[in-house]
């Protein structure tokens, strides 16, 4: 006897056979019972997921010689050659071979005549979709009001392609996309049978392969027999299929996981030999990291869809939720460029290297930390400007203004400069003045430029003939010969009180920072001293949005609700870390949720950013140079491109 494939050999004989579907088999079955039967059934489902067997079926059940049944006894002449397809009352069509009008109007004249056998003369039209208007039109009538002696049933893989005509004739059964744990637990029982050895690992790579369904995996497995002589082995199945094992992309993960760069780089090297598609991979490891976010977030919620529900697990308490999340993005991302890389394998590697290299950690955030000097602080990261006033020669100090500014602002803010340094002239000046702006002293003025650059502005507008080009050539003029802050001298020397009001106002709100020093090196004021602590990221983030106070080595922290839901163990451990490397090793952390008031870190630095703002603004608009270039030229300050020099706290104290 000749070899019949595992699809053909296995097709179910009852329904109880069937693998899922139980949605449809219930109804079937209710229906069959009660013998509330229609005429026309629709079976839709992509391949492979049981529309003809079902049909096949259905047939048996309603033509068995013991009666309409949901249990046809599988004995009669009837059952047995429904089961071998030699069943003259079961007309089984192709309609994508069969898709004329006459072809239709042949199957409407001989829906008339009684059945030969059975009960019941079934016409089962595969691929419905494929006939043509014409065909559904002749179809229709006889559709809707069949005799009594016939039952329509088809099945079709793209439903929306028929018209609504027939689908409101029929009664409709979506049959759904097989799970791989549906696929698998078949496999195993079918290869049971077979006494076919197997590899669990090879059965999950055959179920993922099918891709939702039975008949498609019972294909591939009857491919991978052959190609493993007899047996199935995770290796050969996965070099058949063409993709990676299960175990591959374990030891990638792992590898990721301990941070083992030569180790994930040789893992890359070995399975790249297998010419794999690189895509799969990264929607593998996506799948994953989605699983272990999901258990993360749900524990319990992770399946054994794909087998390594165990896996899953194991990686969601290992790994932080923040590398989940950025392993997820960055093989999302990495996913979407494999498109328009080079080659395959180097996007490949670029996406796990950017999931290796920008891995956070405080490990991987310190060492810039150090060696910037302001990178902890992350809301004020500027240490550079601290060292630059004392060697860098005077004119040079506007320049890292310029860049940032539009055209208008760039006019305006080295007046602003130079309006700070009025009291940088007398020597008892400069120490209270730099708070708000501390590079402004160290630019020197030369006043006898000051006629030139304004003749210059004239002839520059004049040529131009229109009040708007003076912003770029004056912008031009302070490019090539800086002379912004040497008109400040003079003006500024004329009008000294007018200056002044303008950085009297900021003072109050950066002095407390600036007089802490010297009341008590030891004094601890939360939200001014705050960032002396060195708390970043999201625990830092969530810290300065609250209250401290102290009783004794206890510290509470005040956050409000929506803050609060947000910090969890990490941030808390991260945050008790900081306080006690400042107060001790026996300071205990406990945090409420409430109202923490104005005296939030958070809070503070909002107002000294707005105060920086207002002095910076009112310093624009009191600047003589400022005024005389608006009166000269009609001009306007834009307000919005104004940005005061940001200072740290830290700076004044030193």
């Amino acid at each position: 006897m000749s070899y019949q494939v595992l699809a053909r050999k296995w097709r179910p004989r009852t329904f109880e056979d069937m693998v899922g579907q139980e949605h449809v088999l219930q109804a079937l079955i209710h229906a069959l019972e009660s013998q509330r039967l229609h005429h026309a059934y629709l079976f839709t489902g992509t391949r492979g997921v049981g529309k003809t067997t079902i049909g096949r079926l259905l047939a048996r059940c309603l033509n068995c010689e013991t009666g309409v049944t949901p249990n046809p006894c599988g004995e009669c002449s009837s059952c047995q050659e429904i089961q071998e397809g030699r069943f003259v009352d079961l007309i089984e069509i192709d309609a994508a071979s069969r898709t004329g009008v006459d072809d239709m109007r042949e199957l409407t004249d001989n829906v008339q005549y009684a059945p030969t056998r059975g009960r019941y003369k079934v016409y089962l039209i595969d691929e419905v979709h494929m006939l043509t208007n014409q065909s559904f039109n002749a179809f229709l009538k006889t559709l809707e009001e069949p005799p009594e002696h016939v039952k329509f049933l088809l099945a079709t893989t793209d439903p929306q392609k028929l018209p609504v005509t027939v689908l409101s004739r029929c009664l409709q059964f979506n049959l759904k996309r097989m799970t791989p744990e549906h696929i698998a637990g078949h496999l195993r029982h079918v290869l049971g049978a077979e006494e076919i050895p197997f590899e669990e690992p090879a059965l999950w790579l055959l179920a993922r392969a099918a891709d939702g369904s039975m008949r498609d995996a019972l294909s591939l497995t009857d491919q991978a027999i052959a190609f493993g002589n007899q047996k199935l082995s995770a290796s050969d199945v996965s070099n058949m299929l063409g993709t990676i094992d299960q175990r591959d992309i374990e030891r990638i993960v792992n590898a990721l996981v301990e941070g083992d760069g030569p180790g994930l780089l040789a893992e890359i090297s070995r399975i790249s030999d297998f010419a794999p598609d690189y895509s799969v991979i990264l929607a593998d490891l996506l799948s994953l990291f989605h699983r272990v976010t999901m258990e993360q977030v749900v524990p319990g919620s992770a399946d054994n869809a794909l087998g390594d529900a165990e896996q899953v697990q194991a990686l969601a308490r290992k790994l932080s939720a923040e590398d989940a999340q950025l392993f997820y993005q960055s093989a999302l991302i990495g996913r979407k460029d494999l498109t328009i890389t080079p080659d395959a394998r180097m996007g490949f590697e670029m996406t796990l290297l950017r999931m290796l290299a920008f891995r956070p950690g405080a490990d991987r955030r310190e060492p810039p930390a150090i060696s910037s000097g302001g990178q902890s602080a992350a809301s004020e990261p500027r240490d550079e400007p601290d060292p630059a006033p004392t060697p860098q020669i005077e004119q040079k100090q506007p320049e890292p203004q310029s860049p940032r500014s539009e055209p208008a602002t760039e006019v305006a803010a080295k007046p602003a400069q130079e309006a700070s340094e009025v009291p940088a002239q007398p020597a008892p000046e400069p120490e209270p003045t730099p708070e708000p702006e501390p590079e402004m002293p160290a630019a020197p003025p030369v006043a006898e430029e000051d006629a030139s650059w304004l003749a210059s502005l004239d002839a520059q507008a004049e040529a131009a003939g229109d009040y708007e080009e003076s912003y770029p050539l004056s912008d031009e003029a302070s490019v090539t010969e800086e002379p912004a802050p040497e008109v400040a001298a003079e003006p500024a020397a004329q009008p000294a009180p007018a200056p002044e009001p303008a950085f009297a106002e900021p003072q109050p709100e950066p002095e407390p920072a600036a007089e802490a020093a010297p009341e008590a090196e030891g004094e601890f004021v939360w939200h001014r001293d705050f960032r002396s602590l060195g708390i970043v990221g999201m625990p830092g983030n969530l810290a300065s949005h609250g209250a401290m106070s102290r009783d004794g080595d206890v510290i509470t922290l005040t956050i409000d609700e929506g803050h609060a839901r947000l910090l969890n163990s990490r941030h808390e451990e991260k945050i008790l870390a900081a306080l006690r490397n400042r107060f001790g090793d026996s300071i205990q952390l406990r945090t409420e949720q409430g109202n923490p008031g104005p005296h939030t870190p958070a809070a503070y630095e909002e107002r000294q950013r707005k105060a920086r703002q207002e002095a910076a603004e009112a310093s624009i608009h009191q600047d003589p140079v400022v005024k005389s270039i608006v009166e000269r030229f009609e001009a306007r300050v834009v307000e919005e491109s104004i940005r005061p020099a940001e200072t740290r706290p830290e700076t004044s104290r030193r």
